[in-house]
């Protein structure tokens, strides 16, 4: 896969050299992996590239990804760059993607990341700033290679906290104390209150602030409390 992506880099470069030199691809490659590069190398900028790219750990390879894209961006390919390495990720069915904004993300349903974008678009608000940085923090966490579960389920519930707190005019409660709010209220489904009592259970016991157990939820669990976090999110900022 290593060498296909630098077969990608290097055969936009050549063919565009003026835009993106085939030297540049070399040296952004050696300096952004922290390796030192050869002055003109013996065998070729694509060649040394390669070797290079070759040496180091896998996290490294999506960092220079990310590296390069703007570059290429910059002289209107980042098009013909992004969809390049996409191609490559799926053939090897890698769990990410390089996303229109040079991000890399990992692959989830189309309805997940439907979900993902309007919840950034509700918490764009002024008010719900708080919310919107935790949120982003927890994408980071959840899109990080490898990912970071703790993290991603900490501050997507966090997010989802405040979120909440703002919506229903709680400044200083616990989300515990705003779904017994909602619950006297009654505006919600009985099931659907029991579910986010549910999701305030599911971090109380498993990645609440203080916790020193290890965390041992598994993947799969990792991206249900994720992705019910954003629901809720939704759910809440969007209720009248």
């Amino acid at each position: 896969m290593r060498q296909e992506l630098v077969d990608l880099f290097f055969g936009l470069a050549e063919h565009h050299d003026e835009e993106v030199p085939s030297e540049h691809v070399y040296r952004v490659t050696c300096q952004s992996l922290g390796i030192s590069s050869a002055g003109v190398p013996y065998s070729g900028f694509r060649y040394a590239a390669g070797r290079d790219i070759g040496r180091v750990e896998w996290p490294r390879v999506y960092d220079l990804i990310v590296r390069l894209w703007p570059d290429f961006d910059r002289q209107a390919l980042g098009n013909q760059f992004r969809e390049g390495v996409n191609r490559i990720l799926a053939a090897y069915g890698v769990a990410w993607e390089l996303e229109e904004d040079g991000r890399v993300s990992r692959v989830l349903p189309v309805e997940a990341h439907a979900r993902i974008a309007a919840a950034f678009a509700e918490l764009s608000a002024a008010r719900y700033s708080p919310a919107l940085t935790l949120f982003n923090s927890a994408r980071n966490a959840y899109d990080d290679r490898p990912r970071r579960d703790r993290d991603a389920c900490a501050n997507i519930f966090d997010a989802l906290e405040s979120a909440a707190k703002e919506k229903y005019g709680m400044p200083s409660a616990t989300f515990g104390q705003v779904v017994y709010q909602i619950r006297q209220s009654g505006p919600l489904n009985s099931e659907v209150r029991a579910l986010l009592g549910g999701l305030n259970d599911l971090r109380n016991r498993n990645f609440g602030h203080g916790m020193t157990a290890p965390f041992g939820l598994t993947g799969p669990e990792v991206d249900f409390a994720y992705l019910a976090c954003i629901g809720a999110i939704l759910l809440l900022v969007r209720m009248p």
